[in-house]
């Protein structure tokens, strides 16, 4: 073997801190902080305990989770679209080994490369539990960090080999024999450190064997291994760089929002006051003087219309709609192809994902024994429409960025605009968003 079993790839290697970034942003200002000196650099001649109230006082603005949350919800505004062979068909309610539905394993898949740009899907088998001697056919979803290494063919036309992590000792390597065929390695980590192989299968369906390798990786913008950028990294960049403009502005305020007094004279020692404050009386010798520093620079408004300017250009990113305002001169079409500009984005991730799903799903039928299948699998996600206009939905995505209106507010005028599907309640889409964003992959 030319690399160890538990090699990164290059491409990993050069993805793994921007993965790292998105999942920080994401999950808010806890593991922002967590992270200290990553994203909130020391300034010069703080010590550790400035530095630690520094960080105490600098504010997260959520604007990246918000925005996926609400990107994730349009992706999946309309209901999904599936159709399998009759045989075939128990995989929508069951798709997963743990017999998660096909629509949660979908939104727990677009949640995913959202924040990273990639993720894999392998239709797999394994003993039926409810069947004894039975087989249990179903997708298996990995995550961009899980993904280690790969190779792809040389002439093309799929994978070679993928060695992809199953937990912190355990990995699965999917690659191909000296005859071309699947073939699927276990390997366990003992004690000392070394990996050794614990199982190798041929798997077979009825005497036939794969000649490719059953693993599909997608991103945003195409079918393939290679990680692609996440679509919310430039969001993400900007909420940094608005964080580190909160650490600064608040830390300012600290020092200056407070009047501080100063004296000029000749004072001994015992002439100096300890106090200050009414009640408090001050003997001071002839000719001495006292004053307030107070602050009258512009240091304080620059910085608030710093952070002012990166929220109308996270707002912007997030709504994907309108650059500014809608101006007189604008015509209603010309509003609307700019919008349609902007949410080709998401066209393009949902058809992507949706050729992913059938790859996937088409080797899963296969699996069940029916060649050739006909498999479909459609999101069609509802983006502006000339129902809600895309001033008003910038307008309600900043809002709600800024935590001036709630959710629940945000949600019924999504509803009332067609954005959100008609039939359902805040609460199942509170549900279904908190079950993707906290269990993602497979």
């Amino acid at each position: 073997m030319p690399f160890p079993i538990d090699r990164r790839h290059p491409a990993y290697l050069a993805m793994a801190p921007i993965w790292q970034r998105l999942r920080d942003t994401v999950r808010g200002q806890d593991a922002v902080k967590a992270r200290r000196t990553d994203y909130l650099p020391k300034p010069g001649g703080q010590s550790e305990a400035e530095y630690q109230a520094y960080l105490g006082r600098a504010v997260w603005y959520g604007a990246t989770r918000r925005t996926a949350k609400g990107i994730l919800g349009a992706l999946m505004s309309a209901p999904m679209q599936v159709d399998l062979p009759d045989r075939a068909r128990h995989l929508t309610d069951a798709v997963t080994r743990d017999r998660r539905p096909l629509a949660a394993l979908v939104r727990a898949t677009l949640e995913e490369v959202l924040i990273t740009g990639r993720f894999g899907l392998l239709a797999d088998l394994a003993e039926d539990p409810a069947r004894p001697g039975g087989t249990l056919v179903y997708l298996a979803g990995y995550r961009a960090e899980d993904i280690l290494d790969w190779e792809e063919r040389p002439e093309g036309g799929g994978l070679a080999r993928v060695v992809l992590r199953e937990g912190a000792d355990r990995l699965r390597e999917l690659t191909l024999d000296r005859d071309g065929y699947y073939l699927v390695v276990l390997w366990h980590r003992r004690d000392g450190g070394d990996w050794v192989i614990d199982k190798t299968l041929a798997p077979a369906r009825g005497g036939l064997r794969l000649r490719d390798i059953p693993f599909v990786v997608f991103g945003p913008d195409h079918m393939g291994v290679e990680p692609s950028l996440p679509i919310l990294l430039d969001l993400a960049d900007i909420n940094i760089s608005h964080y580190r403009n909160s650490a600064d502005y608040e830390q300012s305020l600290f020092l200056t929002a407070q009047p501080t007094p100063w004296l000029a004279g000749r004072l001994d020692e015992r002439d100096r006051p300890d106090a200050i404050g009414a009640g408090t009386i001050w003997y001071l010798p002839e000719g001495a003087q006292v004053g307030m520093l107070e602050f009258r620079g512009t240091g304080l408004e620059a910085l608030k219309e710093a952070m002012l300017d990166k929220e109308r250009r996270m707002v912007m990113l997030g709504a994907r709609v309108l650059e500014e305002p809608r101006r007189a001169a604008e015509t209603a079409t010309t509003v609307r192809l700019r919008a349609e500009a902007d949410a080709s984005i998401l066209s393009t991730l949902a058809a992507t994902a949706n050729e992913a799903f059938e790859t996937a799903l088409r080797w899963a039928v296969w699996w069940q024994g029916i060649d050739r299948p006909m498999v479909r699998l459609t999101l069609k996600p509802d983006f502006v429409d000339g129902r809600l206009a895309a001033e008003d939905l910038q307008a309600l995505v900043a809002a709600w960025q800024a935590g001036a209106i709630s959710k629940r507010t945000l949600f019924d005028n999504l509803k009332d605009g067609e954005i959100v599907q008609p039939d359902r309640s805040f609460g199942e889409e509170e549900a279904a968003i908190g079950r993707a964003l906290s269990t993602p992959g497979g």
